[in-house]
């Protein structure tokens, strides 16, 4: 499989967290001619659930492939998109070569090259007879796809790869042992309050708006923290629809980020009574919506990550032990679950030079470092199954 060709014809498509439905249907359409059995709709999200086509219409994304016979080497590739627009500049690889997106959505964090490489992992399955399950997963970006998935998905496993592009790595060598996942959790809150005429009559409502405002400068002191690190970042604002009457809601959309569960969740305990005061103060109530959690996670197992350093290096693929993620991802949903098992788990990232940071319309990797990725995932796979 040209990792190339292939990582450009999903970057061509991207779509929204569970919206991935061209995604969810290219990639079955090229797994229907390996030698896999193959799970999708329902059949991922429900134990017992029966694939069906029609349910990948009605947001039942994703697709799992299986190789083989239980137990299984478990492996997973994040499918979706973020909602930006790709860059018009010429120079943007993606517009020079004709494979940028169009439809107001972009692959601006590399899970383009994620669905090749795992493209490509499966043709080598399917050739080699290895007993191995390859998870598409939909929705990692809001960290709602992995909580979602079947349970079987993570049983009769004997081991676990995952991995990312970029995130800092340097370009030619890949982190063995990503570690310092953070813990987010993403939420609505709104307040309340009462409309009113702002000039006939503003006494007779009570300003929904002012009420998250007094919040708003209330909780940046729980960052504050000598032990932990902690981050609120308020990135969504709606309230209100006239210019002339007293604001009755506001709903305030948050990302909220620590170094571990437990700072998590008194940073939203805090919070929540930080709320409840303000509101009470005013007559007025709150509401808190969590939409969506990833935990924290850090590495230690120790010897496995050191081994497959070693396989790495006699193989002339540089290697950075235990690299610091900085920042959230879902897939510690499985691997906190697999440690809790005692399954051989591990996150490798996959350094190279990005034309722009993650998250942005001008972003995009080194499209030749595909297949020096593949070759250090082949590696790393081939040391977790010696054990």
């Amino acid at each position: 499989m040209d990792l190339i060709s292939c990582r450009r014809l999903f970057h061509k498509i991207p779509e929204l967290g569970f919206e991935e439905v061209k995604t969810t249907k290219e990639i079955i359409k090229i797994l229907e001619n390996l030698n896999c059995k193959l799970y999708y709709g329902k059949a991922i999200y429900e134990d017992g659930a029966q694939s069906d086509m029609s349910d990948i219409d009605k947001g039942y994304t994703g697709v799992v492939a299986e190789f083989g016979k239980a137990p299984y080497f478990l492996f997973r590739a994040d499918i979706d998109a973020l909602k930006i627009k790709e860059t018009k500049d010429v120079t943007h690889i993606p517009n020079l070569f004709g494979f940028a997106s169009t439809n107001g959505n972009m692959h601006a964090c590399g899970h383009d090259g994620h669905i090749a490489l795992a493209l490509s992992l499966c043709e080598r399955f399917s050739e080699s007879g290895d007993s191995v399950r390859v998870l598409f997963q939909p929705a990692e970006e809001g960290v709602g796809g992995a909580r979602r998935m079947a349970n079987f998905i993570t049983e009769d496993v004997d081991g676990f790869l995952s991995y990312h592009i970029g995130l800092g790595e340097k370009k030619g060598y890949i982190g063995v042992g990503t570690t310092d996942f953070m813990a987010t959790t993403k939420l609505d809150m709104s307040f309340f309050g009462k409309s009113a005429h702002a000039a006939n009559a503003p006494e007779e409502g009570i300003c929904a708006l002012t009420i998250a405002m007094a919040f708003i400068d209330m909780i940046k002191d729980l960052t504050v923290d000598a032990h932990h690190k902690k981050l609120i970042n308020i990135g969504i604002i709606n309230g209100g629809g006239q210019r002339n009457a007293i604001m009755d809601k506001i709903t305030l959309g948050m990302d909220l980020r620590s170094d571990s569960d437990e700072a998590m969740d008194e940073m939203l305990e805090a919070m929540e009574n930080i709320a409840k005061c303000v509101s009470e103060a005013k007559g007025a109530r709150y509401e808190l919506d969590i939409i969506a959690r990833a935990s924290a996670y850090k590495e230690e197992n120790i010897n496995l990550v050191d081994r497959i350093i070693k396989k790495l290096n006699k193989n002339d693929v540089k290697t950075d032990r235990m690299p610091s993620f900085g920042a959230s991802e879902d897939v510690t949903s499985y691997l906190k679950k697999l440690k809790q098992k005692k399954v051989p788990a591990v996150h490798l990232m996959l350094g190279t030079n990005l034309k722009g940071p993650h998250h942005s319309d001008v972003f995009d990797f080194d499209e030749e470092d595909l297949e020096y990725f593949y070759k250090a995932i082949g590696l790393a796979y081939d040391e977790m199954k010696e054990e």
